[in-house]
Formats: C-alpha cells, sequence, structure tokens
C-alpha cells in the first residue's frame, strides 16, 4: 500500500477531465461526444486520491502547532480569515470524488465506486473533524442541472452517520466483480482487497473519534475492533510516497522546500527536541536537520537580537543543561562538542509570538522523517542548508495517512478508555513503539543512505522498555493512557491530525505531569490570547457567498465550541 505518486501528469489529465465533467447546457444541441458528462474513472482516480491527502494535510501544520509539537498557530490566536484557504481548497479536492461517485452510478464499476466512497468518508470526516457542521447533503452541485450555490449546513453528527454508512456501502461495492481492471490506483494498486482493508480502517477511525458522541459509540467500536480486517501489520500501511520530482510538476514532501530553497522550515518546539535528547530516542536524528554548530554570542547585538525570545535557546538554558548532562553522565562543564551539538536544535518554545528574526539559517531543519530529508546525529556535521547542493537529498519523504502503530494506538485508548474492547494494552503498546520507530529508520535508510545509521537493536529497546517502566508504574487505567499519550506525542511528528484529534477526544496527554522528561524546557513564554483550539473558524469569505454561514461565522467560537464528539473540552495549561 505505500506507492509513490508518479502520476502526476495523468492527474493533469484528470482536473482536465473534471473541468469538463461539469454538466453545462450550451443552445440545447445534442450532446457533443468531446465534453462527456463524466470524467474517466481512470484519470478521475488519481486526482481523488489526491484530494483524500490534501483533505488529510490541510491542517497539519496547524494542528501540530495546537498540539505542541510545532509553534505553527500554537498561540491560537485565530480569526474567521485564517483557514478560509482550507476551506476552499477541500471543497475544490472532494468534487473530484464526486465526479468518481457520478460516474460510477450505473453499477458497472463497483471497485472503483467503493473506493470513491472510502475516499469520501475519510476526506469529509477530517472537514468535519475540522469544522463541525458543514455543507454536505447539497455540497458540490454548483454546476449541477439543477445548481445549488447556497447549500445548507448539515449537524456534524448526522454527517458523521453517513459517513459510516459510506465505509460499508464502500465494502459492499468492493466485493462485487469488476470486469475492467482498476487502472491510475497508486494507494491500493486496484485491489479491491486492500480498499476493503483502507474501508475498514476508515470506519474504525471514524467509530474510535466519534464514541463518545453517539449513543451507541461504544458497542459498535468493539463490533469493530471483533470483526477485524482493518490494518494490523505494517505490510499494509496506508502511506501517501512522495518523489524526487521536481518536474513538469514538484512532487517532494512538502516540507523538503526548505531544502529546495523555497522557503524556510518554520519552528520546531523545544519542548519536543529537547526531551526527546533527554529521552535519548532513538528517532531524533531522523526527525531534526541541524543546521548550525555555533552557539549564539549574548555579547554580540545582532547575535542577541536572533536568539530565541525568553532564554529558551538551548545551550544557554542552565535547567537544561543540568539535565543533559544528569542523562548522558557529564560532570562540571559540558564539553565543547556537546555544546556545538545542543546548538543545532534551534527551534522556539510554545507560545512564544515575538517575530521572526533572520535565522533561516540556524533554524532546526525537517530531516529524513517524513520530508525526505537529512540524517543529523552527533557525528554528521550540522551545516546550513543554503546553497548546498550536496545535502539535497531528493525530498521522497512519506506522509504515514493510517499506518499499523495508529491502528494498536486506537486500540489501546479503546481497551483503557473502557469501552469495552479488549486485548493485551502493553502488547500493544511495545509493538505500537516498535513499528513507528521501523517506519521512521527506513524512511531514513532510503532517504539519506549515505549518512543515516540505523539505530543500535540494544538501543531501541532500552528505549522502548523505559516506556514499558512508566506505563506499569501508571496505577489507573486513565494514568496509563496519559503515558501512552505522551508516547503518541512523539510518534505523531508529520501526523498532526490524528494527535489534534486524540488530545481533543481524550484531554491526554497532560504534559505536566511529565516533568522528569521536560526540565527546563516546557514553560510557556506566554500566556497564549485564547485558549486551546477546540475547531477552526468558519472562513469569512464563506459568508459571503453563502448566506446560511452566516450564523456559523458570528455564533461559533473556535475555543468554545467543540465538535460533537468533543467531551472533554481540552483547555491550555498555563
Amino acid at each position: 500500500m505505500n506507492y509513490k505518486n508518479i502520476v502526476k501528469t495523468l492527474s493533469l489529465g484528470g482536473l482536465i477531465a473534471i473541468a469538463s465533467s461539469c454538466q453545462l447546457t450550451e443552445l440545447d444541441i445534442n450532446t457533443d461526444p468531446n465534453r462527456p458528462a463524466t470524467g474517466s474513472l481512470a484519470l478521475l482516480l488519481p486526482v481523488a486520491e489526491n484530494a483524500a491527502v490534501n483533505a488529510h494535510l490541510a491542517v497539519n501544520d496547524a494542528a501540530m502547532g495546537f498540539a505542541g509539537l510545532s509553534t505553527s498557530s500554537d498561540s491560537y490566536n485565530l480569526s474567521n480569515t485564517s483557514f478560509q484557504g482550507t476551506w476552499n481548497a477541500n471543497y475544490r479536492s472532494l468534487q473530484t470524488i464526486e465526479e468518481m461517485l457520478k460516474a460510477s452510478a450505473d453499477g458497472k464499476n463497483p471497485v472503483y465506486r467503493g473506493i470513491a466512497l472510502t475516499l469520501k468518508a475519510f476526506s469529509v470526516g477530517h472537514m468535519v473533524d475540522m469544522f463541525g457542521d458543514i455543507p454536505y447533503t447539497e455540497a458540490w452541485k454548483g454546476n449541477a442541472t439543477e445548481p445549488n450555490k447556497t447549500p445548507k449546513f448539515d449537524k456534524d453528527s448526522e454527517i458523521y452517520e453517513d459517513l459510516l454508512k459510506l465505509c460499508d456501502q464502500a465494502i459492499a461495492e468492493l466485493a462485487k466483480p469488476q470486469a475492467v481492471a482498476v487502472a491510475n490506483d497508486y494507494f491500493g494498486g486496484g485491489s479491491a482487497a486492500t480498499w476493503t482493508r483502507i474501508a475498514k480502517t476508515v470506519k474504525l477511525r471514524l467509530l474510535l473519534t466519534s464514541r463518545k458522541g453517539r449513543a451507541n459509540g461504544n458497542a459498535e467500536l468493539k463490533a469493530a475492533f471483533d470483526a477485524g480486517g482493518y490494518i494490523t501489520t505494517a505490510a499494509q500501511n496506508w502511506t501517501y510516497l512522495y518523489s524526487k520530482q521536481v518536474a513538469p510538476e514538484r512532487n517532494t514532501h512538502p516540507w523538503y522546500g526548505t531544502y529546495a530553497g523555497l522557503g524556510d522550515p518554520g519552528y520546531i518546539n523545544h519542548q519536543l527536541m529537547g526531551e526527546m535528547i533527554l529521552n535519548k530516542d532513538p528517532r531524533l536524528p531522523f526527525y531534526f536537520y541541524r543546521q548550525t554548530s555555533r552557539v549564539l554570542d549574548q555579547n554580540n547585538p545582532t547575535d542577541r537580537g536572533t536568539t530565541p525570545f525568553g532564554g529558551s535557546y538551548l545551550p544557554l538554558r542552565s535547567t537544561f543543561l543540568e539535565e543533559y548532562k544528569r542523562v548522558f553522565g557529564f560532570t562540571g562543564d559540558l564539553p565543547a562538542t556537546e555544546i556545538a551539538y545542543i546548538a543545532g536544535f534551534f527551534g522556539r518554545d510554545r507560545g512564544d509570538v515575538s517575530g521572526a528574526a533572520a535565522d533561516g539559517p540556524l533554524r532546526t531543519a525537517p530531516g529524513c522523517y517524513p520530508a525526505g530529508g537529512v540524517y543529523s546525529d552527533k557525528t554528521t556535521a550540522a551545516v546550513a542548508l543554503t546553497g548546498q547542493a550536496a545535502l539535497n537529498t531528493g525530498g521522497d519523504g512519506q506522509w504515514p495517512i493510517i499506518h499499523s502503530w495508529n491502528t494498536k494506538y486506537y486500540q489501546i485508548e479503546a481497551i483503557l478508555d473502557n469501552t469495552g474492547v479488549t486485548g493485551d494494552a502493553k502488547a500493544l503498546f511495545e509493538a505500537a513503539m516498535r513499528e513507528q520507530i521501523a517506519v521512521v529508520v527506513a524512511q531514513g535508510l532510503k532517504s539519506d543512505p549515505t549518512r543515516a545509521k540505523a539505530p543500535a537493536a540494544a538501543d531501541i529497546t532500552a528505549y522502548v522498555n523505559e516506556w514499558l517502566k512508566l506505563y506499569d508504574a501508571a496505577a489507573t487505567n486513565s494514568a496509563k493512557l496519559n503515558v501512552v499519550a505522551k508516547q503518541i506525542w512523539f510518534c505523531s511528528w508529520g501526523q498532526g491530525m490524528d494527535l489534534w484529534n486524540f488530545q481533543r477526544r481524550t484531554g491526554y496527554p497532560i504534559q505536566s505531569q511529565f516533568k522528569q522528561f521536560s526540565v527546563g524546557i516546557m514553560t510557556p513564554i506566554s500566556k497564549p490570547p485564547r485558549q486551546y483550539a477546540l475547531r477552526l473558524p468558519y472562513p469569512q469569505s464563506e459568508g459571503a457567498l453563502n448566506p446560511n454561514a452566516s450564523k456559523y461565522i458570528t455564533d461559533v467560537i473556535f475555543d468554545r465550541d467543540p465538535i460533537f464528539w468533543d467531551k472533554v473540552k481540552v483547555k491550555w495549561e498555563f
């Protein structure tokens, strides 16, 4: 299920098909064979799969900021103009899936239809998780025979019920025979069995997310786990793989723009990097690339002005340095080589809203995983990316859409949160950690084979065992779930949407309970202007086009009004 997107040119053809698939009437003349009413399914499919990926990634960076992995949107100072592009892009993208459903309505292509139903359930689920109530039953009909350009907003809970039905319909369609083989399917290779597994996994994810907002949520979730058939092994992982292609259209990982000179890397949260250092996390050199080994001179006005605000700069933070010495067995002053290593972890603390300095060549950049970038351990020189063609590893990274380690964490959550789902939560925890680490390492060895080094098996085992000890020491199921949640936080680099959903539905991890891993790192710079983002604010632009959106723009407050399944209403920890 790990297929490279090598069909960009074909996708353009699909876009052309979409453009020509709108039902337009021209002077009541006979049907023009050069203007088909629907696009070719083989051309629409790769574009529809791209649409699903876009829905998955639409708010990924912001969600990572909400959850405390990066500093994107981590102050929660959002407005009704913050996500207008996200809203518009999702509706444009999802139109392709609607075209697939229209083109397969005659029953002659049940596998194509099953794929489209699965993609719709997955993609619209993300839209609901982001915004709540959205146009759904009347959406995507602006160019229909009877156009509707002011669709009503459907209730989020009712949309979820329909999405669950779509998954069941997809499974039924995928069980039917189809005379013509499915073409251009870079997710499932045209395999009905693969797509059936994806459909069952999407349903599982929807049931897990919505369980607290549905009357029979726990029972239906248990039934889905008991039935099986979802992703359970690494060989079945649902992954979007990027390529090194830069022409005629760039298809490298979006974060790889840092390497290609297409933008700065943003800021990675010091807490994430600092805790991974202190935890001896084997994923550290795969997640992050260090651009510098120079400690900024605080007696130099330019350096001082470039230093992250509020004393958050790790090489100068005494509490961090003392903990570093304890963890790695140093006494006295740290050697210059160690300080130079620490200097490369140049990010920001959560809540730092000070203006960005001219520090692009200093900021820690995304590494091998998931961006397809450069490996960076203590033995590799820290070199600024600017103008360094030798560091151009290609950008053939990945987005882990739903992996086997995700579904194991789904099951652990369900077991520990008293849903009735059964299983050995501790064994699943160990397996999930090991599977995610293996994915990270494999990506690194592929992206940067000349520098990347697989961590020693003993080091991985030592790391995993430390977390199992924490799990055993937790006295209650809730405390154990908090431990698991903290590890999910580390696993979720590059998977912000799933982490944001997890935090909203469970309230974990409670960061203040993990101070043993975050000495001197986690204290926010300043109190954010708003509370934790429980949803995204509705876009002002939609109100100008659709009068049905007006009340949502004025009445729904993103840090007050949760999605229907969110019964926790998690708060920012001041």
